[in-house]
């Protein structure tokens, strides 16, 4: 025995929406307000992050290859290769791996040359800074995403 359609449709019931209690709409309005604030500030640090980047290619590369340098430990070396930010130096029989910008602006392998050491030197603040800059939108993205499962939270509850 099938019900009519007309039947099933009587007998299904309408179920209204709750109206939103006075503390869930602040707690909603509030949760609205820290949401644009954290897309606020993600904007900001985008904004600094590519005006790093372009710093850094403004500042642009120096070939390592073939630099005189000088470890605290190994002694005299040189530079026999660059693979980007990585330098092989060959330290009379023994060949050590370094990463630049850091291994020079560090001071781990000196260098005599000033214009040199200023160039790394600048290499590595701007790099330090860019891992500060993206660590910072890495933990807003995070707090975004909190943020809106709370939102949805919040509204499943109303």
């Amino acid at each position: 025995m099938a019900l009519n359609l007309e039947e099933e449709q009587v007998e299904k019931k309408e179920v209204k929406a709750r109206k939103k209690t006075k503390k869930t709409r602040e707690l909603l309005e509030e949760a609205d307000r820290q949401m644009k604030e954290l897309h606020r500030q993600r904007d900001e640090y985008a904004e600094v992050l590519d005006s790093l980047n372009k710093q850094s290619e403004e500042l642009g590369e120096m070939s390592a290859k073939g630099l005189n340098v000088e470890h605290e430990k190994f002694g005299e070396g040189k530079v026999s290769s660059q693979d980007g930010k990585y330098i092989e130096v060959k330290f009379g029989k023994v060949v050590k791996k370094f990463v630049l910008p850091g291994a020079i602006a560090e001071k781990h392998l000196k260098v005599s040359d000033e214009k040199i050491l200023e160039f790394y030197n600048k290499c590595d603040d701007i790099h330090k800074q860019i891992l500060k800059v993206q660590m910072q939108l890495r933990s807003t993205d995070f707090a975004i995403e909190r943020q809106a499962d709370n939102i949805e939270k919040l509204n499943q509850k109303a």
